[in-house]
């Protein structure tokens, strides 16, 4: 009776350790042993080094290399309000006293010149860029503006670096003539106001140098010092 009941028990025993296995078969996975890492999911990268060589690093603010400075903005065109023309840079014209000027904003102190002559000075406000003038008395009344570098042109297209030729075409003929230092000019009026140009020479491809418009006498196309 004793020895029966020991054999069932072992009998018992061994199908339940078979059931057990079986069961453990069907999961999808074994479960972790106790003790071991638990593995990381499939979507999640590994923290472990990759043989590809990693991206160049980002150099502190301290390392990044400073752009080269942008050069001045060119003086920007102006809206003269119209061409160069007889007795006018576009629509100012070359008339009364330069403090007029001075307080639209066109011209201002020329302490430069103030630094180096007597009296008062004025000049053409830093913004317009160089390459003009205006002539005054010690009053202030203008006397002319002057060109040297090509800032207006004619309703024409005439200016700065033009030639005799174009002058003779533009203007027909009849014009041409010398300033008090002989040298070749070529002037056109238009009632009482004035422009004139300076040339290099008196042949066809001599350059236009200078130009100088005025109102109420022939602009003499000279400049001098103070």
């Amino acid at each position: 009776m004793t020895t029966s009941r020991l054999h069932l028990r072992a009998v018992l025993a061994a199908t339940a350790v078979v059931g057990l296995l079986g069961l453990a078969g069907c999961g999808s996975d074994p479960a972790p042993a106790a003790g071991s890492p638990t593995p990381l999911p499939s979507s999640v990268p590994s923290s472990a080094p990759s043989s590809e060589p990693s991206a160049t690093p980002t150099p502190a603010p301290s390392e990044v290399p400073v752009s080269a400075t942008p050069s001045a903005e060119p003086t920007p065109q102006l809206d003269w309000g119209g061409p160069l023309a007889p007795g006018a840079f576009g629509k100012i014209k070359a008339e009364g006293n330069v403090r007029s000027l001075v307080d639209q904003g066109w011209m201002t102190r020329d302490t430069a010149r103030e630094d180096a002559c007597e009296g008062t000075h004025w000049k053409w406000a830093d913004q317009l860029g160089d390459g003009i003038d205006v002539t005054y008395d010690q009053q202030g009344t203008i006397g002319s503006f002057g060109m040297s570098k090509p800032v207006l042109e004619t309703a024409q297209g005439v200016t700065i670096g033009d030639t005799l030729m174009v002058l003779k075409d533009v203007y027909g003929t009849g014009s041409e003539k010398t300033n008090d230092y002989g040298q070749t000019t070529w002037v056109v009026q238009d009632g009482d106001r004035w422009i004139g140009f300076l040339l290099s020479g008196n042949t066809r491809d001599a350059k236009i140098e200078f130009i100088e418009v005025s109102v109420g006498r022939q602009p003499g196309l000279l400049r001098d010092g103070c």
